[in-house]
């Protein structure tokens, strides 16, 4: 007898009264119902088939929810056309940002902070304001860029879209709205420099203004230096800026070794050096150089023969008056970094000291070439503030090594070790007498330098107090220049900046003058506590020092020096 072969259905195409029953779902030959339904005189009926799609795509997703937010942006911008009149609001430069490419059409909006207040302002001169207050008043400290007076802010704008995001978030006069633009500065920068792999000069240029002024406008400041100058320091290399500029631009090697010669991989090299491309040059070479000093734990940027021929040609140029004081400050800053190579420094462990000079040696060599750097400093800027403060600083750096020597055992007195303790002093005093004196005003024009500098004659200062040695009068000292009376002037001076320039402190959220005011009533209480055992000191009892809780700046993350100072 032969049987007849029984086909299954295909998986997955029972019908609802097996499938339901978890029975085999046999078709039967030229018939509509299955074998099972029809022997059960059951209604058999067929699932209805619905195709499963395939799930998108993190990036479709992504760019789905990026669309409906840029309807919703649209239909709020026709349901309301007409702009608010904003004197202390946020303006949106996403346009910008779009047309000029440098960042991504995403990036957080409301850039613009009002510094003008008033009404009857519009968006245009409240821009123009806010450029033209920065380029008299903020950039002559530390001119690393060169803004002519004749370019707008909307040209500006476009041409630097980075760097305008910077300067305006440094104009901002509401520190609660200043630091939701410092970390969108941060996230853009992320975004642009290591995720985008971008290069250009404008990158460049924010990143030294970041760091020469929003570092101590919002947090965190100390923790971000060493991250933000290596930045820098590696813009430097990938626009080659540290080195001539390549006669044809397929000759420069970070264009050669770019991956797959992608084109948006390839730096903006130039083959002609501008002069804002030695400015930032030399801008990073100071900060690098400087903060390496201050963090002890880096590397500046290395001085290179090109940079010396920037400096040169900075020197003969009559573009900007600012670079005669921008070649000051470099030169001033290069003396400072032979001086931290020394014999006295305590980081040349791997060189035979058997073989170096005598620190005497050392000594008289950059004492002439301290005495030539203030020797060429023209005369129309021999009161430049920002100069003083370099060369001054570097004068301290130089007869601070008198604090490293150990007293000796001969039991005489060195009048020579004396003479430098004593120019030390002075220069010391000469720099508090140069700070105390800025109106209080323009102390919102102060630079990082500045404040780094501040922190290292607070410091050297209270060295030369407590220094111990044969004939050295520390009553003498503190007669010169008391170290607890100049951090009170300081700190009384830092708590009026909000109220003299119009920053308006909202809540908790206090603008940096005075968060750094507090910090020196702080630093002031301590000091007070290690000199009270001292007969001669004069304590002022007058000034409450506040009481601080773990949730206010510490000492360490602004102001502490690294081991090279202490």
């Amino acid at each position: 007898m032969t049987t007849g072969h029984r086909e299954l259905g295909p998986y997955g195409r029972a019908c609802t009264t097996c499938a339901r029953a978890k029975c085999k779902c046999i078709p039967r030959a030229g018939g509509s119902s299955c074998e099972r339904c029809h022997r059960l005189n059951k209604k058999c009926i067929q699932p209805v088939r619905q195709r499963k799609l395939k799930p998108l795509s993190k990036r479709a997703q992504l760019e789905h929810k990026l669309d409906g937010l840029m309807t919703l942006l649209a239909s709020a911008g026709q349901s309301q056309p007409q702009p608010q009149p904003l004197s202390d609001s946020v303006r949106d430069m996403n346009t910008d940002i779009v047309t000029s490419g440098t960042e991504p059409p995403n990036s957080v909006s409301g850039l613009l902070v009002t510094v003008m207040s008033g009404p009857g302002l519009d968006q245009g001169s409240e821009e123009e304001a806010c450029l033209a207050s920065f380029r008299t008043e903020k950039l002559p400290v530390f001119p690393v860029v060169h803004i002519p007076d004749t370019m707008s802010a909307k040209d500006f704008k476009q041409q630097s879209p980075f760097l305008w995001r910077c300067i305006a978030t440094i104009q901002c006069k509401h520190p609660s709205r200043q630091s939701e633009l410092c970390m969108s500065i941060r996230e853009v920068a992320a975004k642009r420099l290591l995720v985008d792999c971008a290069k250009n000069l404008d990158l460049l240029q924010g990143v030294l203004m970041y760091l020469t002024w929003i570092t101590y406008l919002t947090q965190p400041q100390k923790s971000s230096l060493c991250i933000y100058t290596q930045m820098a320091i590696g813009l430097v290399f990938e626009l080659g800026l540290n080195k001539p500029a390549p006669p044809n631009i397929c000759m420069a090697t970070s264009n050669c070794n770019a991956v797959g010669h992608l084109p948006h991989l390839k730096a903006s090299l130039s083959t002609k050096r501008t002069m804002n491309e030695r400015r930032a040059v030399l801008g990073c070479y100071v900060l690098s150089s400087l903060i390496a000093q201050f963090l002890g734990r880096m590397d500046p940027l290395r001085w290179t023969p090109h940079m010396e021929e920037c400096l040169t040609t900075l020197a003969e140029s009559d573009e900007s008056p600012n670079d005669t004081v921008l070649v000051q400050i470099t030169r001033s800053r290069l003396l400072a970094d032979i001086i931290s190579q020394g014999p006295w420094s305590q980081n040349l462990y791997d060189i035979d000291t058997a073989s170096r000079a005598p620190a005497s040696f050392h000594m008289k060599a950059m004492q002439t070439q301290l005495q030539t750097l203030k020797s060429k400093i023209p005369v129309n800027l021999a009161e430049n503030r920002s100069i003083l403060f370099h060369l001054i600083h570097t004068e301290v750096s130089l007869y601070e090594t008198a604090l490293s020597k150990p007293a000796t055992n001969t039991g005489y007195t060195d009048p020579l070790h004396l003479d430098h303790l004593y120019a030390c002093l002075k220069a010391v005093k000469a720099f508090f007498d140069l700070l105390v004196a800025i109106p209080v005003a323009e102390l919102t024009s102060i630079a990082l330098p500045d404040l780094i500098y501040t922190s290292h004659c607070l410091m050297t200062l209270f060295r030369l107090s407590t220094f111990d040695h044969p004939g050295w009068d520390q009553a003498t000292v503190r007669g010169t220049l008391d170290l607890v009376s100049i951090t009170g002037q300081l700190a009384d001076r830092l708590k009026q900046v909000a109220q003299v320039v119009g920053i308006q402190n909202e809540g908790e959220s206090q603008d940096p003058y005075s968060r750094l005011g507090m910090m020196m009533l702080k630093i002031r209480g301590e000091w007070v506590s290690r000199l009270s055992d001292l007969e001669a000191i004069d304590i002022d009892s007058t000034l409450e020092l506040p009481y601080f809780n773990m949730n206010q700046w510490d000492l360490d993350s602004f102001l502490n020096w690294s081991g090279e100072f202490n």
